[in-house]
Order: C-alpha cells, then structure tokens, then sequence
C-alpha cells in the first residue's frame, strides 16, 4: 500500500506505541490457542512499518488504510481524530489498528473508535476470526490465508509473507529478528513446515471454499484497490474479492 506518514510518526517504531501491538498480539494469542507468534507475524503484514533503529518490520497500532493509502499517526487521539475525518468526508471502509480490522464490515467490532484502536480489542477480536477460521480450514496457515482473502492466488501469497514473517520472530523489546540470536530464516521451508505440521496444519494452497466462510461478507483489511507497494518495499497485494464475515463476538457493543 501507499503510506503517509504524519508529523511525529516518522520518528523509530523502537519501543513505544509498537510495543502494544506485539503485547496485545501475544496475550490474544495465549488466550485464544493461536500458534506462538503466528497472530504478531499477521499484525506486522497488516500494520508493519519500518523501526529504522533494527531495520525490522513492526506492527503499529495507529493506523488507518482508506481508500488503499496506509496512514501512520503518532498517537491514539491523531489516529481517533482522523477516522471522524474520514467518516466526515464520506469514507466509511477504513482498516484500522495492529490487525488492520474493516470497521464498515465489521460495525459492531467494537464500541467506539477508542476501543477499535485499542491494541488489546483489536488483536482480541483478530484472534477470535483467526481461529474460526481454523476451525473451518483445519490448517493454521490456511487460516491466515483466509483472513485476508477466500480468492486462491491472493490468499496463497498472503500466506506465505505471513510465515515468512512468523520465522523471523520479534526479539521485544528490542526488536531484533530472531535470526540475530539464533538461526530461523524465512527460507528455513523444512523448518516453517515442520513446525506448522506439528500444529496439525499444512502448508501450500488454500482449498477451495465450498461456500462463503462464516457464512457472510465482510473482511478484515484492505479494501478493493489496485496493488501498491508499502512504504517499507514489503510487497502486499492491496485489494481483496470474496470478502469474510465474523461471527458475532462477545461482549457488549454500541455505535460511536
């Protein structure tokens, strides 16, 4: 995607507001049963931008993609103020947050704009997807694949930045690729699929769906668009078909 970068967000992604992302991805994961990292890999395809300071991917929890363009804030209250912009000029699909979740597909995602922000609520109710739809697919990274797209050849891609993401885990909170500490590559594929194959899930295309999966429309990140290039040179294919619902989540929800 396109990224804009506001005054104030372009200083290191080092510590501060990134670390919420990585915190937040990894007390959902434990408390949803999602694979060790698998839910941090997702957040920093969805919401990365570049930590000059490690040279690394991280996920930020300011940020808006509307109409294809990524927006990176410096705070919460920057990020608040400019989804009511959007929505004042019309722009109702914006992808916001750690794990980029769709607000006009998933209205009753969360209570307010402050909680569809908050690190914790959103990797929360990313998490609760994530592993519906492993439910359905039977296969972690199928799932991952399916969080971004039921259509084959956008999904499969998707997967493999996701698990290419997950070999090279955040070494918080200094942000180092796990490869400086120890050898895992995104090339190690024996490893990637033997790990996943422990999990009870396989790696390669995603089947085909018998019908729409959770049973709707809806999806959780980038709107319809042509492909873009992120600001950091991470390649991601910037629009979707076939989009997916969430079932109903937990908890008690009103209307910003």
């Amino acid at each position: 995607m396109i990224a804009n970068v506001r005054p104030g967000a372009a200083q290191t992604a080092t510590g501060g507001a990134s670390i919420l992302c990585h915190m937040a991805t990894a007390a959902a994961e434990r408390s949803n049963g999602v694979p060790d990292q698998l839910l941090d890999a997702i957040s920093r395809v969805e919401s990365g931008r570049l930590d000059s300071a490690t040279a690394t991917m991280r996920a930020w929890p300011w940020t808006i993609n509307a109409q294809g363009i990524g927006h990176f804030y410096a705070s919460k209250a920057e990020a608040i103020a400019a989804a009511q912009q959007f929505r004042a000029q019309g722009i109702q699909s914006m992808d916001v947050g750690c794990m980029q979740v769709n607000l006009m597909y998933h209205p009753d995602a969360f209570a307010s704009l402050d909680q569809a922000f908050d690190p914790q609520a959103n990797a929360l109710y990313a998490a609760h997807l994530l592993t519906q739809l492993f439910a359905q697919t039977g296969s972690w990274p199928h799932a991952a694949a399916a969080y971004h797209s039921q259509t084959p050849e956008l999904g499969n891609d998707y997967q493999r930045k996701v698990l290419e993401a997950w070999a090279e885990p955040e070494d918080t909170p200094h942000g180092r690729p796990a490869s400086e500490r120890r050898a895992r590559t995104p090339s190690a594929a024996p490893e990637l699929s033997s790990q996943f194959a422990s999990l009870g899930a396989g790696v390669g295309p995603v089947p085909p769906s018998g019908g729409p999966l959770l049973g709707g429309i809806g999806r959780i990140i980038r709107n319809s668009g042509p492909v873009q290039t992120h600001v950091s040179g991470q390649g991601l294919a910037a629009y979707r078909s076939m989009p997916i619902a969430m079932v109903a989540f937990a908890g008690q929800r009103r209307p910003d």
